[in-house]
Formats: C-alpha cells, sequence, structure tokens
C-alpha cells in the first residue's frame, strides 16, 4: 500500500517572521486612544474644518463644564465618595469623548452602515447635531432639567458619539475601479 504523494506538500511554506504576543492576539491594533491634540487646532484656512473643530470644542468644553459642575454639586451635599468618583470619571470621560471626537473629525472617506454609504457630510452633521444637543443639555440643566432627562441624554450622548467613533475606525471604502 503505497501512501498517496499528493495528498501532503514535499516541502512546507516558510514561516512567518517572529511576531509579539499582541501582533498575533490583537491584528490591526494601533495603539489605545492616540490621537493628536492637532485635531483641535483653530488654525486652519479650511472653514469646513474650523467649523467642525468648533462644534468638537463645543461638544468637550459643555461635557466637562457639567462633569465639573456635577462634582462641585456632590461636594456641596457633602458626598466625598461621590466626588472621588465624579474626578475620576470625568478625566476618563474627558479623555475618551476627546478620542471620540478626534476620531469622527479626522474621518476621511465613506463607509456601509446598514447598506447606506456614510461619508464626510454625514459625520458634519453628526458634530453639529451634538455641539447643538450638548448646548441643550447644558441649558436645562440650569432650567430645571429632571435628573433622569439629564442622564439619558447625557448617557445617550455619550454612547452616541461613541458608536460614531467606532464607524470611524472601520476601513473606509474603496471607490469602484473602471479601469
Amino acid at each position: 500500500m503505497a501512501a498517496h504523494s499528493s495528498a501532503f506538500p514535499q516541502e512546507l511554506p516558510p514561516r512567518p517572521e517572529q511576531t509579539t504576543w499582541r501582533e498575533r492576539n490583537c491584528p490591526g491594533f494601533r495603539g489605545c486612544w492616540s490621537f493628536s491634540w492637532e485635531a483641535y487646532s483653530l488654525a486652519t484656512s479650511d472653514t469646513a474644518a474650523l467649523a467642525r473643530r468648533i462644534c468638537m470644542i463645543t461638544t468637550l468644553a459643555v461635557r466637562t463644564a457639567l462633569s465639573i459642575l456635577g462634582v462641585i454639586f456632590k461636594a456641596y451635599s457633602g458626598s466625598i465618595v461621590g466626588m472621588v468618583i465624579g474626578i475620576i470619571l470625568a478625566v476618563f470621560g474627558f479623555l475618551f469623548v476627546a478620542w471620540c471626537l478626534a476620531c469622527i473629525g479626522g474621518a476621511t472617506g465613506t463607509r456601509k452602515v446598514f447598506g447606506m454609504s456614510v461619508g464626510r457630510w454625514h459625520f458634519d452633521i453628526f458634530l453639529l447635531a451634538s455641539g447643538l444637543i450638548h448646548i441643550g443639555i447644558l441649558i436645562g440643566f440650569f432650567t430645571g432639567m429632571g435628573n433622569t432627562g439629564f442622564l439619558v441624554s447625557w448617557y445617550g450622548m455619550w454612547i452616541l458619539i461613541f458608536a460614531v467613533a467606532w464607524i470611524t475606525t472601520w476601513a473606509p471604502e474603496q471607490p469602484n475601479s473602471y479601469v
């Protein structure tokens, strides 16, 4: 009984070069929250980029102001544990939202989301709406928005900002080539 020599390759393919654990287990990993503060620079001649960055700064500034107000109210009410947790969450929240907004502000190309093409124009509309909604949340904070309404809008916007930033991390679609 002769073995079929065609069933197995005679030579094995060359081994890939040595890789790290992270490269093997996290392919495509680019880093943790890496972005440049230049994404927030107002020094630009492009009016669309300037408007985009103003909306990003507005959203980040309002979220930061509301976080600081929350910490102040916790301190005023005597809740030291709530104040400490609020400070920690405010710092992490600031960094996370800054990263998300930088991803949204710097996105290029189009992505397919539920079968629809989403591009730069859609991200710009989202940034404008986000800035306006956050201004509304700030006004509502001082004009009697209830605690439930505040928390639903606060965390709802946090989730939306993260979801849109996640979409921007997808690889842009390649345009059709008719060559």
